[in-house]
């Protein structure tokens, strides 16, 4: 008696895998790696991915400050690839001037709209004006 059912699919014999054929014998000496890995340190990293200190970005903030200058080298940095680091922190510096400008506008909007004035008795009090 057959052990399966008459309406069992049937399958063809499948040809047996052929064998891969065999790879060329391994030279006898080992191969040299032409790069050797170095430990990374602020000496060996080429130019253009040296961090930079607290002190430098304390310095370029206060060189991005200056009015007319600090607005020209902003664009500069900001395109330079002289130096990655300091090249995202102008355009980091750059999305900051963004979110104030956006932040001054509105609050100038929503003074004006308001009706919100600045009386000159009142800073003669204050001391301010």
């Amino acid at each position: 008696m057959d052990d399966y059912p008459n309406n069992a699919p049937q399958t063809e014999p499948q040809a047996a895998p052929q064998a891969a054929p065999q790879a060329a014998p391994r030279p006898a000496q080992p191969i040299v790696h032409q790069f050797v890995q170095q430990p990374i340190t602020k000496d060996t990293l080429p130019a253009q991915y040296r961090p930079l200190s607290a002190w430098a970005y304390f310095g370029y903030s206060l060189l991005f400050a200056i009015p007319i200058v600090g607005f020209i080298l902003l664009i500069v940095f900001s395109f330079s690839d002289a130096n990655i680091n300091r090249r995202s922190y102008a355009r980091s510096y750059w999305c900051w001037l963004v979110v104030f400008l956006i932040v001054f506008a509105i609050v100038l909007v929503v003074g004006l709209i308001t009706g919100v004035t600045i009386d000159p008795s009142t800073l003669a009090r204050s001391g301010i004006g």
